[in-house]
């Protein structure tokens, strides 16, 4: 039975939302992933939320590497994919897994070996520091399955199967909840880890994934086997795909780089600050999780119908996609502003400064809501037509802004001034993004004289 989803005809809205439903839910579960193991790190106490939050700066770094392979090869391989060039779409298959795989590992050493002096750049407390270093030091190994896992997902997706990574995504899930309380706190002849067990937990899950999509690939016979991940590099495809990535790992890298500064900004007020933003972040990724798995599906749909030359189907599903997300948005705002106070009870339970200093961070957070999940989504669209460098381009400026917004702010507001500047800059990148998009699909349409 064919799994994929037929881009190129049918109602855009229904294609839409069938196609996205699963990569929304792919991206629920591994923003699940570090929400599962902040909800059990909570209970340990403020400080190891604090350690796991700022090693959790770092694997954001590394999740801003992993799309140069998963976005590079998508825009490749679907546009591929929509023109019918079943010999192209293969070969970026091919060249994306093998990337992400010299990258993972790159990255792994490289965590594992500097791993004191980078903990060392965020100025924490002794014993803050030695937690953070013990999670990073088995975080790291599963830096590969990360950068693996998003790619062979990526590869279904652009065919129009985004059923199959939400199967394989759920699995790992499930795996690391149940293991995560038994690792921590251990449970029978089976020790407890603190925080490492939380790491530990989290690796051993990601690894199962892999394994899980090694083995449906080898079952099926599929056009990701077929397309030889075994053979050599081809150096002009994996170039190609380094540079249709890039600009979005530069968006994602300097938001991530902008963010340890501003997080050393914060460590300036103490370990609670640290620990509510660490929470803070994972609630609020609640959002821009779901609505990065709607932009996935979005490029997806995109690009075949940009290979196809169906720009009409383009710009009627970006009509609708911004109000989609604008609902979104507008619900999750909400959401910040009425339930502020139980969020927060569920990660740090004990200590009521935090959960009050929480609740002005998602307030603060939930006014610039509508405009990120707008951002992201028209992110979507412009890797669908090949221009990831436009969004890069609005994320790096707006991302550096926040820094010396910051610096103005602090003054005024204290750690709130850290904050506020992250909403202001969210609010300006969707108002922008979206105000040059509109005119690119216009431009389009004009071209093709539709």
């Amino acid at each position: 039975m064919d799994k994929n989803i037929k881009l190129l005809e049918g109602k855009i809205l229904q294609v839409l939302l069938r196609l996205s439903g699963p990569l929304m839910g792919t991206a629920f579960v591994q923003m699940a992933y570090a929400l599962t193991d902040i909800i059990w790190i909570g209970r340990i106490g403020t400080n190891a939320v604090a350690a796991s939050g700022t090693v959790g700066m770092l694997i954001w770094f590394s999740n801003a590497l992993m799309l140069i392979p998963r976005v590079g090869m998508s825009i490749r391989s679907s546009q591929a994919y929509g023109a019918g060039d079943l010999k192209a779409t293969m070969k970026s298959f091919r060249n994306g897994f093998q990337l992400a795989i010299l990258m993972g590992l790159g990255l792994c050493v490289l965590m594992i070996v500097f791993r004191n002096q980078i903990i060392g750049f965020f100025g924490l407390v002794p014993n803050v520091a030695e937690m953070a270093i013990q999670y990073l030091s088995i975080i790291a190994l599963g830096f590969v399955f990360s950068f693996i896992n998003p790619v062979l997902s990526a590869s279904y997706n652009s065919m129009g199967n985004s059923v199959t990574p939400f199967r394989m995504n759920v699995i790992g899930l499930v795996l690391n909840i149940i293991l995560d309380p038994i690792m921590i706190f251990g449970f029978g002849f089976i020790p407890g880890m603190g925080i490492r067990g939380a790491a530990a937990a989290t690796v051993f899950s990601q690894m199962i994934v892999t394994i899980l999509f090694v083995v449906l690939i080898f079952k099926e016979k599929d056009l990701v086997y077929r397309s030889g991940l075994r053979k050599a590099i081809d150096t002009e495809e994996m170039i190609g795909i380094i540079k249709l990535g890039t600009p979005s790992f530069f968006q994602s890298g300097i938001h991530s780089a902008v963010t340890m500064i501003l997080n050393k900004y914060m460590a300036f007020y103490g370990a609670i600050p640290v620990a509510v933003y660490s929470v803070g972040s994972m609630i609020e990724s609640i959002s821009w999780m779901t609505t990065d798995g709607f932009s996935a599906a979005l490029a997806a749909f995109t690009g075949q119908n940009y290979g196809a030359k169906n720009f009409g189907r383009i710009k009627e599903a970006f009509k609708l996609s911004t109000i989609i997300v604008t609902i979104l948005g507008l619900f999750v705002t909400l959401c910040f502003f009425l339930f502020g106070d139980p969020l927060f009870r569920i990660f740090l339970p004990n200590d009521e400064a935090a959960i009050a200093l929480g609740i002005k961070y998602l307030k603060i957070i939930g006014l610039s809501q509508v405009f990120m999940t707008i951002e992201i989504a028209c992110t979507g669209v412009y890797n669908g037509i090949g221009e990831p460098k436009t969004p890069g381009i609005i994320g790096v400026v707006f991302n550096i802004l926040r820094v010396p917004l910051a610096l103005v702010l602090m003054p005024v507001f204290g750690v709130l001034g850290v904050w506020i500047s992250m909403s202001i800059s969210a609010g300006l990148k969707g108002i922008v993004s979206i105000g040059i998009l509109r005119g690119r699909v216009d431009r389009l349409l004009v071209a093709r004289k539709i």
